[in-house]
Formats: C-alpha cells, sequence, structure tokens
C-alpha cells in the first residue's frame, strides 16, 4: 500500500527529485540551530540521533502563519484534523499514530488536555511564540505518556538585550480582526517579556449540511457562521544571580468563546500555563536543573445540553546533568505529575498521580555518536510502565551523517476512558510502541537532505466495543518513508518535505488490512521565499493525498492541493505590511468528514517592531 505508484506519488517524488537537483548558486545560511526537546539536554541539531523540525520566529512572520497548527502543518510526519475553522477541535496525526500520542510542551511544562487527552493546541496564540520544536518518533523514555508519535515543544519569546516594543493589526475575510501588542526588555541580570493579543472573528458554516442525512460531522444541518473569539497574553522573565543560578518564570493565559453546529453550540474556554525553572551550575562539569508547572484547560459547553469539564495538570521536575570528560552526559531525574478532572456529568476518583525516574547516558567516540535512555513510570491508576530508547549514529564524511534508533512508548488511558461515568472501563492498560527508525542526512552542492525511514507499531489500542465500552483489543503496524531538503537558489530560500505513510489498522477484526482513520498516506509541501529590497514574497505549496474518516475505511476524503501566497512591503526600517492569501485556487476538501475548510481567504496586517 505505502508504495503503490499513484499519480500523487509519482508527482511529489519528481518535485523532491528536481529540488535535490537543481544546482544552488548561493550559501544557504548556516546558523547552528540548539535543540533541548531530543535529550532535555542542550544539543545541536547536527548532532541529534532523532528525526527534528524547528519552526522558529522568522519562519511564522516569512509566512505569516495564522495558528500552531499551520505551522505545524509545514512539517514531515505531521497530518492535521481540523473540525471547521479556527478554535475548532484540531488533532495532531504524527507518523501515524493517534491524535493523543503526541506530547506537547510549553517551555518545558506538559500542557493539560482535554477529556480524550489531547491539548488543545488551537487556543494557543502563535504571536507570543518564538519556535517550535518538533521530534518525531517515542519519547517516552524522557517524558512518559503520550509520546509514542512525537514530542513538540513550544517556547514562548526569549531574552532579548535592551528595550524592543511591536505592535501588529490585522484584517480579513469573515470580518476577522486581530491585535497583538508587546515588548522585550532585558540586560545581562535580567529580562522580561510580554505579549497581549484579542482575535475576533465571525467564521464560517463549520459543519456540512450533508452531516444531517449521512450520520457524519455533527450530525446536524445548521447553515450559520460559527464564530471564534481569543484573548490572551504571555509573560515570560529570568534573571541571573550571581555566576552560576539562573532563575526563569512564565505564563501563556487565553480564554475565549467558539461556535459550532451540532448537540453543543458554543464553548466558553479558558486555558493557561504557567511555570518556574531554576538552573544551577553547582561545579564546571555539574548543572542542576528543577521546575514546577501549572497547566488547566477549562471547557463549558451549552446546546441541548450543558457541560463543563476542567483539567488541572501540576508538574515537578529534578534532573542532574553531570559531564565525563568532554564528549559524554550523564543524567538523571524524577518527575512527579498530578492530573484531575471535574465534570458537571460527575467522574468518580477523577484523579491520579504518576512519580517517575529517567537516566539517559550521551556521547561521542570519534566519529561515533550513542545515546541510551531508560525511564519508570509509576502511575497510581494502572501501574508501573518501563521505557527505553537507544540511538547510535555514524559520521561518515565531514557532509554525511546516519544514525538508527530503537524506542518504546506508551500512551496512558484518557480520563473519558476510565472515570467517564457512561460506558468506563477502569482495568484499561496502556496503548504501548515499538519503533526502529533509520535515518540519513547530508549536504549536496549546498542542498542539506535527510531521508529517515521508520516502523512502529502499537499494540493495545484503545478502541470502543459493540456497547461502546473502551477495550484493549487492538493493533496498528505504521511504516514511513520522509525526506527533506533546503536550499538558497538565485536568492530564494527554498524547503520542502515529502512524506509516505502506510499506517495499517492490525485489528483481528473485518477492519484488519485498512488505513487506519484521518491520515493521509502521502504529503508534500514547498516553501519559497525571495526578498526584493523593500518588497518580499512567500509562498506554501501543500499537497495531501487521501485519506478515510472510518475505520472501514467506507468514508473516502479526497486528496487536494492548497497554495498560499504573502507579501511584505516594508514602509518604513520599524514598518511592514503583509498581504496573505491563503488557499488561492479555492480548494474544497475535508481533513474530518462532514466539516469545511475554509475558502480563499485574505488577510491585511501592519507590524511595528523597531
Amino acid at each position: 500500500m505505502l508504495f503503490k505508484k499513484t499519480f500523487l506519488s509519482k508527482a511529489v517524488s519528481t518535485s523532491l527529485l528536481t529540488l535535490l537537483s537543481m544546482p544552488a548558486h548561493a550559501e544557504p545560511e548556516k546558523l547552528e540551530q540548539i535543540v533541548v526537546t531530543d535529550t532535555r539536554t542542550d544539543t545541536s541539531v547536527s548532532d541529534t540521533l532523532s528525526s527534528i523540525s524547528v519552526v522558529t520566529r522568522e519562519d511564522i512572520e516569512r509566512y505569516d502563519y495564522r495558528t500552531i497548527a499551520e505551522a505545524l502543518n509545514s512539517l514531515p510526519g505531521v497530518v492535521i484534523g481540523n473540525s471547521g475553522g479556527l478554535g475548532k477541535q484540531t488533532s495532531l496525526f504524527i507518523r501515524g499514530t493517534e491524535s493523543n500520542h503526541t506530547q506537547i510542551l510549553l517551555n518545558g511544562a506538559k500542557l493539560a488536555t482535554n477529556e480524550f487527552g489531547a491539548p488543545q493546541i488551537e487556543h494557543i496564540p502563535i504571536q507570543s511564540i518564538e519556535r517550535i520544536e518538533l521530534v518525531r518518533g517515542p519519547q517516552s523514555s524522557l517524558y512518559g505518556s503520550s509520546s509514542i508519535g512525537g514530542t513538540i515543544q513550544i517556547f514562548t519569546r526569549d531574552k532579548q538585550s535592551g528595550f524592543q516594543p511591536r505592535l501588529s493589526i490585522a484584517a480579513g475575510s469573515h470580518n476577522t480582526k486581530e491585535t497583538n501588542i508587546g515588548f522585550s526588555a532585558g540586560n545581562e541580570l535580567a529580562w522580561f517579556n510580554f505579549d497581549a493579543g484579542h482575535l475576533d472573528s465571525d467564521g464560517f458554516d463549520s459543519c456540512d449540511g450533508r452531516s444531517a442525512t449521512l450520520g457524519i460531522g455533527c450530525f446536524a444541518d445548521e447553515p450559520d457562521n460559527d464564530g471564534y473569539r481569543n484573548k490572551n497574553y504571555s509573560l515570560r522573565a529570568g534573571t541571573q544571580l550571581g555566576s552560576r543560578l539562573n532563575l526563569e518564570a512564565f505564563k501563556l493565559y487565553s480564554s475565549g468563546r467558539t461556535h459550532y453546529d451540532g448537540f453543543y453550540n458554543e464553548t466558553l474556554f479558558e486555558q493557561y500555563t504557567t511555570g518556574l525553572t531554576a538552573k544551577a551550575d553547582l561545579t564546571d562539569i555539574w548543572k542542576l536543573t528543577s521546575s514546577v508547572s501549572k497547566s488547566i484547560f477549562d471547557s463549558r459547553n451549552f446546546g441541548a445540553d450543558t457541560n463543563r469539564f476542567e483539567n488541572k495538570k501540576n508538574t515537578f521536575s529534578i534532573q542532574s546533568d553531570v559531564s565525563i570528560k568532554d564528549n559524554h552526559i550523564f543524567t538523571l531525574g524524577y518527575d512527579y505529575e498530578d492530573d484531575k478532572v471535574e465534570a458537571l456529568s460527575g467522574y468518580d476518583e477523577a484523579e491520579r498521580e504518576n512519580n517517575a525516574y529517567f537516566a539517559q547516558l550521551q556521547g561521542r567516540f570519534g566519529d561515533h555518536d550513542y545515546r541510551f535512555s531508560i525511564r519508570e513510570d509509576d502511575n497510581e491508576q494502572y501501574g508501573s510502565d518501563t521505557s527505553v530508547n537507544a540511538a547510535w549514529g555514524y559520521q561518515f564524511t565531514a557532509n554525511t551523517r546516519a544514525y538508527i534508533n530503537y524506542g518504546e512508548a506508551f500512551s496512558a488511558p484518557s480520563f473519558v476512558d476510565v472515570f467517564s461515568p457512561f460506558g468506563a472501563n477502569p482495568d484499561l492498560e496502556p496503548e504501548e510502541s515499538e519503533s526502529i527508525e533509520v535515518g540519513i542526512a547530508g549536504n549536496v552542492t549546498n542542498v542539506d537532505w535527510t531521508v529517515a525511514a521508520f516502523r512502529t507499531r502499537v499494540d493495545n489500542l484503545i478502541i470502543l466495543d459493540d456497547f461502546f465500552v473502551p477495550q484493549n483489543i487492538s493493533e496498528a503496524m505504521i511504516k514511513g518513508v520522509e525526506f527533506t531538503a533546503s536550499t538558497v537558489l538565485f536568492g530564494v530560500n527554498l524547503n520542502g518535505q515529502f512524506s509516505l505513510l502506510d499506517p495499517e489498522n492490525k485489528a483481528d477484526n473485518e477492519n484488519r488490512g485498512n488505513v487506519l482513520p484521518r491520515r493521509a498516506e502521502q504529503t508534500l509541501t514547498i516553501n519559497a521565499f525571495k526578498q526584493f529590497g523593500q518588497y518580499s514574497l512567500g509562498t506554501k505549496l501543500y499537497v495531501s493525498g487521501r485519506r478515510f474518516d472510518d475505520a472501514a475505511n467506507e468514508r473516502r476524503l479526497s486528496s487536494f492541493t492548497t497554495l498560499d501566497i504573502v507579501g511584505g512591503y516594508q514602509i518604513a526600517p520599524s514598518t511592514s505590511l503583509k498581504l496573505k492569501v491563503a488557499n488561492l485556487f479555492d480548494e474544497q476538501y475535508e481533513t474530518v468528514a462532514g466539516f469545511n475548510s475554509d475558502s480563499t481567504n485574505v488577510m491585511l496586517s501592519l507590524h511595528y517592531s523597531p
């Protein structure tokens, strides 16, 4: 199934090969990126032993990404399912795994989830974001539950020197209006960042009218616009106490309302995460990091009935990193997590604690890199689980490097599965996975490229039985290949990705051999950006293969192609104007059956930043 020679596969393969074969006439910008999500320590991207992508603040501004999901949708291995536009349920499927198989962190803190175990990324304001790190593949040996498909860490705006104010105002289709204001201030001893924003949109009709008759989507025919409102602010500050102690605190808050069709017609939400981190260089070779965080997601639903759900997640972590000689780091750590849910419908004993200990050894011998990590999680609801990750890399030449890694991961049952008063199963076991990945990266004629192939088996998948009670009876086998390339050609910054995915249902029932729901089997992204003096032009081409919306593969969602264009004009050194036209050719498509996607839409924005 994975390597069928479909028209789409041929088209995207040809496009990527063309990009790789083009001569580069200018050296691409070589800035060594440092990431922390892969190992929980500072690591350069070129030294990692996993598949990693980074979305920077520059990327967000170049392509005028309006949401976190839009920025992530450009990355390999990522498939997005959206239920009707801004502020609507947005699901991430990383490397073909479930939407609750991705751990999402904010400045190192785990986000509170909805009752189904998925963080609500649709309410996180992207204007407050400095960068996003995505590590594809299992990460439970460092982060515990929900890291089967990958781990995403979102960082709010970071330290900057001096005083730098910023302001942006935007207006566009669907009577959308957005205002963001903020500033950064800092010196060698202390720094502070503040951002505040307000977004209001009338939206569009989120649910397809067919759903009332076909039994899909919102199961209703309500042809009205479904708007969205979000008020938010972000604070992040740090200080240096002496030469060896650093303190940092942050808070990200958003609240508002979203409208949609169906049994519920309106949701009021409040979401915030706050944290405090202390980093101490105890000696020249010994670092200690400790953090505490609190995250809340509260939603109140109104319509034919009234419902409320609130998840509170409190965490504490302490981590010790010891450098052994110059090329090896030994890490020991402890994580504590307390999850609690409150709901009007009444959840019995809807609280659970988790204690975890983890260790990691990483380093280099000549041209060889290695990493080994192990973690033991002890959860009061489902017991203990041990996760292991091992990786090895080899530098063949100055420009070519290969790696192989093996990882185990698990995902704890959601609150709905275990504690819901309607058909819960307290005896559920965690979903578990084993993955192996082989990757190679290099540079040819100033083209940076990567290829990664992986195979993941997920056991104990949780599905609903004939009486709508969750059971551990299913499994899946997911195979895939991902290609990336980037270069600068005639002054044009080019980067792209092409992903092939075979997410196969291996359950012992009538759906065996089918494609897992809502996963596109092929995706292609090509981004291009060019600066012409005071003018700039950015484009994003996105191609998605077919997907199915149900386990029986009876509801097929067709492949689609979208093109976004962003034009910019530098009015003054500190002021710029941007015009974004998304879905230029008005492609009509669905990522979730019965829910509409936006047609051609326009956004005009003014930006001030000295």
